[in-house]
């Protein structure tokens, strides 16, 4: 029999608890957050609205916090809400270890991003970076949009469209028009 004050059940993914992809992801963003954050601060330069080490050290401070809050949360214990209790015929822990992989699976956990979420946006990024060169700015963050969004477990490819349309016009036009910083025009120039 357990102690009272252990949760009832197991968890609802059926897996083992541990470190997850997601704390992982968050890990490696925090250490490259910090790596990057130490070479803007120790850059040539001033700190002026003019200066060349202003805007990476904002941006890398906000980073840094960004993934070291989701680390955080990340690591806490989930809440027991997310437990499924036991049923009679699962009495003991080792009959709900033995049914792990015949443990009904809902439709959102199937379609949830796995251990190899953080490598299939490491790809995309990657061809980002390439295409970026070749096809510019809007054409190459579109693809990266929707092939990110379909990697993290995206199921609305509409949405994921428009938003990759969308989104990197405006961000182009904002910084080629209004910040007059100059990106990629490529294949589709505005």
């Amino acid at each position: 029999m357990r102690p009272p004050s252990e949760p009832v059940g197991r968890p609802a993914t059926g897996r083992p608890t541990g470190i997850s992809a997601h704390a992982l992801l968050a890990g490696v963003l925090l250490v490259a957050g910090l790596l990057l954050l130490w070479s803007a601060v120790t850059a040539e330069g001033d700190f002026g609205l003019q200066g060349p080490r202003l805007a990476p050290v904002v941006v890398t401070v906000a980073w840094v916090a960004v993934a070291g809050v989701y680390l955080v949360m990340q690591l806490r214990p989930r809440p027991q809400s997310r437990l499924m209790p036991e049923t009679a015929g699962e009495a003991s822990a080792d009959s709900a270890e033995e049914s792990g992989p015949e443990a009904e699976v809902t439709p959102e956990e199937q379609h949830k991003p796995g251990w190899w979420a953080p490598a299939g946006v490491l790809a995309a990024l990657v061809g980002f970076a390439v295409a970026l060169e070749y096809a510019g700015f809007v054409v190459s963050a579109a693809l990266f949009t929707v092939a990110t969004a379909r990697v993290l477990g995206s199921r609305n490819l509409v949405r994921d469209l428009i938003v990759a349309v969308l989104l990197p016009i405006a961000v182009y036009l904002g910084f080629t028009r209004f910040l007059d910083i100059f990106l990629p025009a490529g294949v589709f120039p505005l």
